[in-house]
């Protein structure tokens, strides 16, 4: 029998909605087991006084503060990305070792998010002294970049290297470029945020596997969105 196209239309439509929750179903590990991952980070333990009863709540690391400049000259802060799933790197436009390599790796994230606008990419210069705005629109269009789901940015020197210590907890600093080595010395790892600004996965940018598992465990975080969130209520 031949399906009717307003049926059709109407079939998937709802597969195209429910795709989602349908890849978290698949991802479970039972029917009270849901898939989570991790958070990262240092945490507090709490405990308050509950009509009564104590509970015991935990205080996750979240991203701290920061402002920048993105290569489309647009002053972007953590407030721009609340709500956001966030993918951290970084990077120099000079660097001619692990850095194409990453470029090239991010950019299978980049186009697999296409028609996701609340999955961004931010990759942070350790060489703000050379990468001016300019040379990161040339890096932006080198990798593909059309939109603003994947910004490149830039900011005081201490600023950068400080956040990535302290906020994303990867190691940057400059190199011995008189002992013939990298003029600076950053992580290959990328670091996934979550909307709730909690780091939920650390990747090797170099590292192709690593990337396929920094796609699925974004659509893990996707796909969370539709499950409805659990109370604490005793």
């Amino acid at each position: 029998m031949k399906v009717q196209k307003p049926l059709a239309k109407t079939i998937f439509l709802i597969a195209l909605l429910c795709g989602p929750a349908i890849i978290y179903i698949g991802i479970t590990k039972g029917k009270h087991n849901i898939m989570m991952l991790p958070v990262f980070g240092p945490k507090e333990t709490t405990i308050n006084l509950v009509d009564g009863i104590e509970r015991v709540d935990t205080i996750f690391h979240t991203v701290l503060p920061f402002s920048y400049t993105a290569h489309n000259g647009e002053a972007i802060t953590n407030q721009d990305v609340e709500n956001k799933i966030v993918v951290v790197e970084y990077f120099f436009a000079r660097c001619a070792g692990i850095c194409p390599k990453m470029r090239t790796q991010l950019r299978k994230v980049y186009a697999q998010n296409e028609m996701n606008e609340d999955v961004i990419i931010l990759s942070h210069t350790v060489d703000p002294e050379n990468d001016s705005l300019e040379v990161l629109r040339n890096y932006a269009t080198a990798a593909g970049v059309t939109d603003d789901r994947w910004l490149f940015v830039t900011g005081d020197k201490s600023k950068l290297y400080e956040h990535a210590r302290s906020a994303y907890f990867i190691g940057v600093q400059e190199g011995n470029q008189a002992a013939g080595e990298e003029a600076f010395l950053h992580s290959d790892q990328l670091v996934l945020i979550d909307k709730d600004q909690k780091i939920r996965g650390y990747y090797t940018g170099t590292d192709p596997e690593d990337i396929k598992r920094l796609i699925d465990e974004i659509k893990v975080l996707k796909a969370a969105e539709y499950i409805p969130r659990r109370t604490d209520k005793s």
